[in-house]
């Protein structure tokens, strides 16, 4: 039960940002029903979050201001009955099992009472680590105190009662490090079809025959993969001095094999390259002390260590390549680097310096850093995807310079309570240098600059926009500031039970930031487009939830790349549903065209899939699904799969049709 409140209990305090965020997917056929839907359920069972009058739950739905008031008055008096009900329960029975002698029929009923006794003690002492989270619910309470007076919540009444929990908690034994982390196990199997293999989205070949005939088509029990994960994050439970966690993970999900990378390291795709399994491999993913405002005056805190971080999709955020293996610590975005960090906090301007090392100094070195996420920036002369002679060879790595070492420095200007501006100045250095994108110039630095804006006009519709630039330098010397900026701006709707956003978006051929602003079909952030985005979404119902968007995009004419006469459409949608309380799934699919000038055919990507997920319980869930891909290169040598996936793809066919399934159970601790 502890267990349960205290997730329950977290959630509520981060529920301003998780429940928007369960309409976000980084991927079209990502479901909007995340499996923490049913930890939120949870809390409405538990009493936690309360419902709306109607007696619905909405799970989909962002939450208002007055609903995250109810919320959080409705966590404390729970967090109030239940340590009191505690501490009352405990009393009794230490009361009776302190009675005479001959109070009791017999001696397995003091036994008994004594059991009793020392599960209620272990309750309360699993309370002892709630020492955050209740001094979080403090800071929310004033955050909320004018939200919380309009429902009729005596505040000041609350706030003492905050203080007074937090001093019994305190005064609870403690132990020095709190230890939880979560353990995977994923099965991967691909099968062809028509004796050709299919592709995944991060271009890879599925049905391979993993046996004498290795590199022919094969069925699902060819081609088989499986991965095993089991993270352990330690934290330090002491209230006063520095705070310091650490991350050590233990699997096969990372590391260079035989015949190729299993998900590529985590961090980059691997076109062409079929799914293999690694060595088992231990590594730290992060690991750092933070010392607070505390010690060095307020505002004012500093970490060191390797550190996660991100500021900005197209600035400094690390694409998630891992599309079919779902996981908090791989999928948040952030990039690790071994370094130090500074962060001031003025009230309503925040600024965040940076510096650390991106790569390993020696090539022996195991599990460094950028053994874990190697960030690679800049490109190739030509923004155009897949193969066109010299120009980018591949349709999902592009050659350019590896990160060594980066600089960084993100401001925040907080816009009241509707918004915020965030600036990033972002500089990269090289440990070697390659060509610029125009091939007559080395370049071994490259600098990102620009800002972002995300605001909210009333409760319903917002705004997200901004400008990002890449400048090309060899030392201290720029040798390319043209045609390497990227600007976008999008418009969002989110009513009761529906949604829908509109944007357009302008990036140009040479903007080569280590970011994240999405694909197009096999093509990871792509560049030298521009067009139009746009989505729907509804939810005719409480248990079902769907989703249909589209990109309208065209070629930018300013070099040799993309021209305006060159057109690209992406359609994609899905279906979430529940079934029950434990099951859930989803329907969706997404399908690419490409109508290039001069080409008289038009290649065309597609992906259909099912998915099934299962609530085991205890923090565990069991997911399932199915993708059918096709691949049609409709006779065009240019999107022929063996210009991009190499000899592996199968040149004497343009088409690549198969299928791949997906198994992953999780289990959080």
């Amino acid at each position: 039960m502890n267990k349960t409140l205290k997730l329950a209990f977290g959630a509520v305090l981060g529920a301003a940002l998780f429940v928007p965020a369960l309409a976000q997917d980084n991927f079209p056929d990502a479901p909007e029903y995340h499996w923490a839907y049913r930890a939120l359920l949870n809390m409405k069972n538990e009493g936690i979050l309360v419902g709306y009058p109607d007696g619905l739950f909405r799970g989909g739905r962002p939450a208002s201001r007055y609903e995250l008031a109810a919320a959080i008055n409705a966590a404390y008096e729970r967090l109030k009955g239940m340590i009191g009900g505690l501490k009352e329960q405990i009393d009794v029975l230490e009361s009776k099992i302190n009675q005479p002698t001959g109070q009791f029929a017999t001696k397995a009923d003091l036994d008994q009472l004594r059991s009793e006794l020392a599960n209620l003690r272990r309750d309360l002492d699993a309370m002892k680590s709630w020492g955050d989270d209740i001094e979080n619910l403090k800071r929310m309470a004033s955050t909320f105190e004018r939200d919380l007076a309009a429902i009729g919540v005596d505040v000041e009444a609350m706030k003492k009662d905050i203080a007074d929990l937090a001093e019994i908690v305190k005064g609870m034994p403690k132990p020095a490090v709190d230890i939880h982390g979560d353990v995977n196990l994923i099965l991967l199997a691909g099968n062809s079809r028509d004796n050709v293999f299919g592709v995944t989205v991060d271009g890879r070949p599925t049905g391979v025959d993993r046996g004498s005939n290795f590199g022919n088509a094969g069925g699902l029990t060819d081609d088989t993969t499986i991965g095993h994960e089991a993270a352990f994050t330690f934290t330090g439970t002491n209230q006063e001095g520095p705070k310091w966690h650490a991350t050590v993970v233990v699997g096969n999900l990372l590391g260079i094999t035989e015949g190729g990378v299993l998900f590529g390291d985590q961090s980059t795709t691997w076109s062409g390259t079929p799914f293999h399994e690694a060595d088992t491999s231990v590594y730290i993913q992060e690991a750092g002390v933070e010392f607070d405002s505390s010690l060095w005056g307020q505002g004012f805190s500093a970490k060191l260590g390797r550190i996660g971080y991100q500021a900005g999709s197209y600035f400094f955020q690390r694409p998630d390549n891992t599309p079919y293996f779902k996981n908090d610590r791989w999928d948040n975005g952030n990039w690790y680097f071994d370094g130090g960090m500074l962060m001031f906090d003025w009230g309503a301007v925040g600024l965040d310096i940076w510096a650390g090392r991106n790569s390993s100094p020696t090539s022996d070195e195991p599990f460094f850093v950028g053994d874990l996420n190697p960030m690679v920036v800049g490109m190739n002369p030509t923004g155009v995807p897949f193969g066109v002679g010299a120009d980018r060879p591949v349709g999902l790595n592009f050659t350019g310079m590896m990160v060594d070492q980066s600089l960084g420095a993100h401001l925040n200007i907080a816009l009241g309570e509707n918004g915020s501006i965030g600036l990033n100045y972002i500089f990269l250095d090289g440990d070697f240098g390659d060509l610029d994108p125009m091939g007559s110039n080395p370049y071994n630095r490259i600098a990102v600059w620009g800002g972002e804006l995300n605001y909210k006009f009333g409760g319903n519709l917002s705004l997200n926009g901004g400008y990002s630039q890449s400048d090309y330098q060899f030392n201290d010397n720029n040798v390319l500031d043209e045609d390497n900026f990227a600007w976008w701006a999008m418009l969002n709707y989110q009513g009761s039970n529906w949604g829908a956003g509109v944007g357009y978006r302008e990036v140009e051929r040479f903007f080569g930031a280590p970011g994240d602003w999405g694909r197009i079909g096999i093509w990871w952030n792509p560049t030298d487009v521009k067009g139009f985005d746009g989505y729907v979404k509804f939810m005719p119902s409480d248990s079902i939830g769907v989703k249909v968007g589209a990109k309208v995009w065209t070629g930018i004419d300013n070099g040799t790349g993309l021209t305006e006469d060159d057109d690209i459409l992406s359609i994609y949608g899905h279906l979430s549903f529940n079934l029950n309380q434990n099951w859930s799934g989803w329907i969706g699919g997404e399908w690419v065209r490409w109508d290039l000038n001069g080409l008289p055919n038009e290649p065309t990507e597609a992906w259909y899939r099912i998915g099934l997920n299962y609530n085991l319980g205890g923090d565990q869930m069991l997911k399932f699904m199915y993708e059918i891909s096709d691949y049609d290169a409709d006779g065009e040598a240019r999107f022929a799969p063996s210009t991009w996936m190499g000899t592996l793809g199968g040149a004497s066919t343009d088409r690549l049709r198969g299928g791949f399934l997906t198994t992953q159970w999780s289990k959080k601790f």
